[in-house]
């Protein structure tokens, strides 16, 4: 699957294509005002998403998207869709979500579906590396050179004392 941005190319455009089918469907049951309502909230969903390119939640869905790409992942966004369409439809009738909340919420989804496939033994993803995960965390790396400093500095002190 080719890499795309994920923010604008694949959930703004599910985004736009819900609100456009809820503009329809308002048309159709016009006494109804809830489509039209929940058009509108995805089209402020779909601007919110769009700002949200490039930010820290879009980096984190970057790089689930990219082990699909090296993997075999073709279930896992079919799942995902599935998901997501299911979830779009429910905007405006039972419930929304802010640009930022959207986007965590299919960050989770797409975890999820990935962990799952990914311990699948049919899966050719190889799950990734925990203790590099950890080595490469910055709290993690943060930590380590704190300690490496308060060391030093009761070395050098220690060595006062003798």
């Amino acid at each position: 699957m080719p890499h795309l941005s994920i923010i604008n190319e694949i959930i703004g455009f599910n985004v736009e294509n819900t609100a456009e089918w809820r503009r329809q469907k308002a048309q159709q049951f016009p006494d109804d005002e809830r489509n039209l309502k929940a058009a509108e909230a995805l089209d402020r969903l779909a601007q919110e998403i769009s700002q949200l390119e490039g930010s820290e939640i879009h980096r984190q869905i970057d790089e689930l998207n990219n082990l699909l790409i090296e993997g075999d992942g073709f279930s896992v966004y079919e799942r995902l869709n599935e998901d997501v369409s299911a979830e779009l439809r429910s905007i405006g009738f039972h419930g929304s979500y802010s640009g930022l909340e959207f986007l965590e919420w299919y960050r989770d989804n797409f975890e999820s579906l990935l962990r799952d496939h990914i311990n699948n033994d049919d899966s050719s993803i190889e799950a990734p590396d925990l203790d590099e995960q950890i080595e490469d965390d910055p709290a993690v790396k943060a930590a380590k050179q704190a300690y490496e400093e308060a060391r030093a500095k009761a070395y050098v002190e220690a060595r006062k004392r003798l």
